[in-house]
């Protein structure tokens, strides 16, 4: 009985320590709801801030994003670089084994140079020692100079005098060139006279084989038109005829020779063109001669003319 009545009052006890722990439970419970309702009220205050805060956030991140995506794009061009630049590597690194390898030549070509320099400064001394002497021969040059100068001061006044009689000279050439021309026309008169198949070559400082050629010789060689033969006169063609037979007799190929006449201003040239052999036995000896005219600065004909010597040995048309 004892023992029941025990155990009741333990089962009493309990459910009374039971019933605190419950009401201290609740208690607890109803204070941390009030803790979490006042720090949610709190929290509820700083949501206005936090909300400001992340549309900051968010305005400085779209940036950024834009950013980031120009990055991307950039991406595949860089690594494209990169990969050129990393095959660039493999050549780069060869030149530089290269040079490595050149290297010690050049430190041994070093010092051979560096081996020659006391030969060199002993020369340099050498040169140095023989400078007084040189310059003593400078001075001697000098002195010879300053001679040189004293003469052509003294010759100075000469000058004058002799630019006189050089224009005195001068003024004496047109009566001597004239008086030149008067013996070569009287020349070729008296050789005309004397002989038909011999002419004086006082032209050209020889004898030369006339042209065997009826009437008058200077014009039968230009082939000139009787209209074309107004424009020239009898010095005109006996010009071109003195021409011709230089060359014929005494011209190399590619030879030319040029004429002038000062009364009427007609010029020309003649030039070698061809020299040959014709004839049975090759034996003949023939020329081909181009005659340019010229009346003033214009040209009046340009013709080649053939000739051969026939068994006078006179120049004859060949073709």
């Amino acid at each position: 009985m004892n023992d029941v009545s025990q155990v009741n009052s333990n089962k009493d006890g309990a459910r009374l320590v039971a019933s605190y722990l419950v009401s201290l439970s609740l208690f607890a419970l109803a204070g941390s709801i009030v803790y979490f309702t006042y720090q949610i009220a709190i929290v509820s205050k700083q949501i206005p801030d936090i909300l400001l805060s992340i549309d900051n956030t968010t305005e400085k991140v779209e940036p950024v994003i834009a950013d980031v995506g120009q990055i991307i794009d950039l991406v595949p061009d860089i690594l494209k670089e990169v990969e050129e630049i990393r095959k660039i590597i493999p050549p780069i690194l060869e030149e530089v084994e290269q040079t490595r390898k050149m290297i010690p030549p050049i430190l041994s070509e070093v010092e051979q140079t560096r081996k020659q320099i006391p030969a060199v400064l002993k020369e340099s001394e050498a040169i140095r020692g023989e400078l007084p002497a040189i310059l003593a021969s400078t001075d001697k040059a000098s002195a010879a100079v300053a001679d040189v100068a004293k003469q052509v001061e003294a010759t100075r006044p000469l000058i004058p005098e002799v630019l006189k009689e050089v224009e005195t000279t001068r003024e004496a050439i047109p009566p001597m060139m004239d008086r030149a021309d008067t013996l070569i026309e009287k020349a070729r008169v008296a050789g005309k006279e004397a002989s038909e198949g011999a002419v004086t070559g006082l032209f050209t400082g020889i004898v030369m084989a006339p042209f065997a050629l009826v009437g008058d010789a200077g014009k039968s060689i230009t082939g000139l038109s009787e209209e074309e033969a107004k424009q020239l006169d009898d010095k005109d063609f006996e010009l071109v005829k003195n021409a011709s037979l230089y060359l014929l007799n005494n011209g190399v190929k590619g030879e030319e020779r040029k004429w002038k006449n000062t009364d009427s201003n007609n010029h020309g040239t003649v030039i070698v063109m061809d020299i040959y052999q014709e004839g049975e036995y090759a034996d003949v000896d023939c020329r081909t001669l181009k005659i340019q005219l010229y009346t003033k600065d214009k040209m009046i004909k340009e013709v080649p003319r053939s000739f051969c010597k026939n068994d006078d040995g006179k120049w004859d048309f060949h073709r």
